[in-house]
């Protein structure tokens, strides 16, 4: 008889207690262990990021600071010996009462209504055009985004010499068809150097607003339109009780962006004008840039560039209204 068959059924038992214990307990540490790896390697992948968060944090975080510390202090280099001063709200209220902040912002407005909605406009019967299948229609849109993918001093520099009044482009063009007598100084006359501004402007941003046109045109399902050709309703029809209402979105969110865009633009009018002539041009940004290194007023600058911010949330805020009475929040 094996020996194993006499053995006390109280250490049996023991012996079983104690194997439960150690496959119970033996998944626990396995556990504690991987939780240790991975806290390890968490570590191990944070030293790796950390000169690149260092890096940002500097590059951005403490310019950001900084700006906001310029607000308020009276701090011009052109004034070494003063050194920066605490001056407390006085820079924003220097800039508010500045009446050619104002006409600056009079400037940008109307400059930003024009060339929103001309952008838009031109955007939209673009993104149309594109939307029907015609041969090379795939060298077309790559041709449209050339000027939207150009740096803007480029634009600026394109336009310039279209524009002038003895070489140009237009006054050729237009000379040669008769409608014009003589050379026009699109740049030069006060009337004038805004609208050329803008149609600049304008055809550096319609492409943006062409593809985003054309992306929520071609996500329309053409089940959609096709029932709506059966039930009997012509294109107008079409395009204005379903193709107007599903791009109303995309049209938001573009009013948005190009409101923002053009109430920050700057190197496009300083390359083209510098403002001039007769500050006809200086719009909000150039306003900022001539404050801060023109004149050296470090803390007007800064002041001031908060205050345009303040304006562009605004328009932020009123879309967010929108999209929120829109979808009925």
């Amino acid at each position: 008889m094996d020996k194993s068959e006499h053995r006390n059924p109280v250490v049996i038992q023991k012996e079983g207690l104690s194997m439960r214990r150690q496959a119970l307990f033996r998944p626990a540490a396995a556990s504690v262990s991987n939780s240790k790896k991975m806290i390890s390697e968490s570590k191990f992948a944070f030293l790796l990021l950390l000169p690149t968060i260092v890096i940002l944090l500097g590059l951005l975080l403490y310019p950001f600071l900084y700006s906001i510390y310029l607000c308020f202090v009276d701090l011009n280099l052109t004034k070494p010996w003063v050194g920066p001063k605490f001056v407390g709200l006085e820079n924003f209220s220097t800039v508010l009462k500045d009446g050619e902040f104002w006409l600056s912002m009079e400037t940008t407005l109307y400059f930003a209504v024009f060339s929103v909605a001309a952008s838009m406009i031109l955007g939209l019967a673009a993104a149309l055009l594109f939307n029907v299948k015609f041969r090379m229609r795939g060298l077309g849109r790559s041709l449209l985004l050339i000027p939207w993918a150009m740096p803007g001093v480029v634009n600026a520099m394109i336009w310039q010499t279209m524009l002038h009044p003895n070489y140009g482009l237009l006054n050729g063009v237009l000379l040669k068809t008769g409608l014009i007598e003589s050379p026009v100084g699109w740049l030069s006359d006060p009337k004038l150097a805004l609208i050329s501004v803008i149609m600049a402007q304008v055809w550096t941003s319609f492409p943006f607003v062409a593809l985003m046109y054309l992306a929520a045109l071609q996500s329309i399902s053409g089940e959609l339109i096709e029932a709506a050709k059966i039930d009997g309703a012509g294109s107008i029809r079409i395009f204005k009780d379903i193709v107007v209402k599903l791009l109303v979105p995309v049209t938001l969110v573009l009013l948005v962006l190009r409101t923002i865009d053009s109430f920050r633009v700057f190197d496009l009018v300083f390359a083209m004008t510098k403002g001039g002539p007769a500050n006809s041009t200086q719009l909000s940004g150039l306003y900022l840039y001539k404050q801060g290194f023109m004149f050296s007023d470090f803390g007007l600058g800064s002041a001031g560039s908060y205050i345009l911010t303040g304006f562009i949330l605004v328009f932020v805020l009123l879309y967010m209204r929108v999209l929120r009475q829109k979808d009925g929040v």
